[in-house]
């Protein structure tokens, strides 16, 4: 087995581990705030990348889009396939990478990614893929964690306790970044971003981290494997005083604002 591919595995792994839904449940309004942005017409060809348990593909399904929706992790299709069938749409589930997309090329009108392509590990690869599949004139919408944001912050806490897993493997939070968005894709696109916040609604710092140690898979994964266990208890000390950090009160209520990039890139070129 290759590197990529035992990363891969790795990771397709790790992500499984918990109750994804409830974390895809504080991710929903962005997923809504893209796809009203994007306004996909009926029968608009879409590949939503890193789908997780389906929060894009079905409200772009319920538009009436064609919607295919692929993942790493095929752990979260059972989830996804209840709540499309709840909702009377169809989307067609494949589990593969988004570092090697298997569609041909200009096969989608529209692809889009909610905090998930960010974290393949060759970032070339994975724009390149999204690039490719689309035809001119198609449209991909992303909604990319920040480096600024709180999730930057708790991956780089959970990130200090692994060993590094690939040497070239890049840092998800640049996705956050216009400057390397716009490397990435390259002239061929025309890009529109603005940062734009979720708001995680617990009332204590301790409540979330609590929230995130029971359902988030990677966080689950770290707690398994750390050694000695004692660790555990230093690593998440540094988890609860890094959210003490961005819990606030505002008008949304009590809880912790997350920083995220909206981003729509237009692929030039006639339709």
């Amino acid at each position: 087995m290759t590197i990529d591919r035992y990363v891969q595995e790795i990771n397709r792994t790790m992500w499984s581990y918990g109750e994804y839904r409830h974390v895809a449940d504080l991710l929903r309004p962005g997923a809504e705030e893209l796809v009203d942005r994007l306004a996909p017409a009926p029968d608009t060809r879409h590949l939503d990348v890193a789908t997780g348990n389906g929060n894009v593909a079905l409200l772009s399904a319920l538009r009436g889009c064609v919607v295919i929706g692929l993942d790493l992790t095929d752990e979260f299709f059972p989830d996804a396939r209840e709540r499309f069938s709840k909702a009377g749409v169809e989307v067609a589930l494949h589990r593969g990478d988004a570092q090697e997309l298997p569609f041909p090329d200009a096969a989608f009108d529209l692809v889009t990614s909610t905090y998930g392509i960010q974290f393949a590990p060759d970032h070339a690869a994975a724009a390149g893929e999204m690039a490719r599949v689309l035809r001119p004139g198609g449209r991909i919408g992303m909604c990319n964690w920040t480096a600024r944001s709180w999730t930057a912050h708790f991956q780089e806490i959970l990130s200090a306790y692994f060993p590094s897993s690939n040497g070239h493997q890049g840092q998800p939070m640049l996705w956050g970044s216009p400057d390397h968005l716009a490397e990435l894709l390259g002239p061929g696109f025309t890009i529109s971003s603005e940062r734009r916040e979720l708001f995680y609604p617990f009332g204590a710092a301790e409540d979330l981290v609590a929230f995130f140690e029971h359902c988030f898979g990677p966080c689950i994964a770290a707690k398994n494997i750390i050694s000695p266990p004692s660790r555990w208890k230093e690593l998440r000390a540094e988890m609860v005083e890094m959210t003490e950090g961005f819990h606030t009160t505002d008008d949304r209520g009590t809880g912790v604002p997350v920083e995220y990039l909206l981003v729509v890139a237009e692929k030039k070129g006639a339709r």
